[in-house]
């Protein structure tokens, strides 16, 4: 397939404070979550507020002043300066060549599909938050993955993330990462996945051939097989 590799990331619970403030331009699809989340943080007692965020005292208070701010022009950042979990650190965006920057898309639960270097506000938000949320989004990021540009796509995600994508059926290639004894890693995936998309755009290849090819610290790569999404599976193996 022609054109640069493209990476699919989550996001994460963690994100840098500050930014630029400023207000975003936002699709209907946008409003409709901001809105609500607004409207939660403003009317939501303490409890329905503890429930949506899954957050204690202390952060909780500052996950409800994150999402008042909403309401008016807020603290941006690029998404992959914003987003600071265990992928992106491993990811490293920073130290990339800021036209890589493009080819990274990450599915925020506020934003639906940003590319890296769009930008985001500080906000927490989980899928249970609102009512409707995850069939909205699976309803409103069809029209976000069209048009995503031609390249080699690689679905670093998730199961919950990757749920949102269910029917798209442009191709893309996914990673196994499993242990010594096979056995599917769960705890250490996002850093591996990171990992994996900072050699993709390093080296700007995304054949799977030439990915196998690669050497991803503390891992080794296994195998490859078709996967259900109409491109291959590489299987990773976690070192001990």
């Amino acid at each position: 397939m022609k054109g640069a590799p493209l990476i699919l990331l989550a996001p994460s619970e963690d994100k840098a404070p500050g930014g630029v403030r400023g207000r975003l331009v936002e699709t209907p699809a946008q409003h409709w979550v901001r809105e609500r989340l607004v409207a939660l943080a403003k009317t939501g007692g303490p409890e329905a507020l503890k429930k949506a965020f899954d957050l204690k005292e202390r952060a909780l208070a500052k996950a409800w002043a994150e999402a008042l701010a909403l309401d008016r022009p807020s603290p941006l950042l690029p998404a992959l300066s914003r987003y600071t979990g265990v992928a992106f650190q491993a990811l490293d965006a920073a130290s990339l060549a800021p036209e890589t920057w493009t080819q990274v898309y990450i599915l925020s639960i506020l934003r639906g599909l940003v590319r890296g270097d769009e930008l985001v506000p500080p906000y927490k938000l989980k899928l249970g938050a609102i009512p409707g949320l995850k069939a909205h989004w699976r309803a409103a990021m069809a029209a976000q993955l069209a048009s995503l540009p031609e390249g080699p796509l690689w679905e670093l995600l998730p199961g919950d993330s990757a749920a949102l994508l269910k029917g798209w059926t442009r191709p893309r290639h996914t990673v196994d990462i499993c242990d010594a004894r096979g056995k599917a890693v769960s705890h250490f995936s996002k850093k591996y996945r990171g990992l994996v998309a900072r050699w993709i755009l390093t080296h700007q290849q995304g054949d799977p051939r030439k990915v196998l090819k690669g050497r991803i610290p503390g891992c080794q790569w296994v195998g490859v097989s078709e996967n259900d999404r109409g491109g291959l599976a590489l299987r990773l193996l976690v070192e001990p």
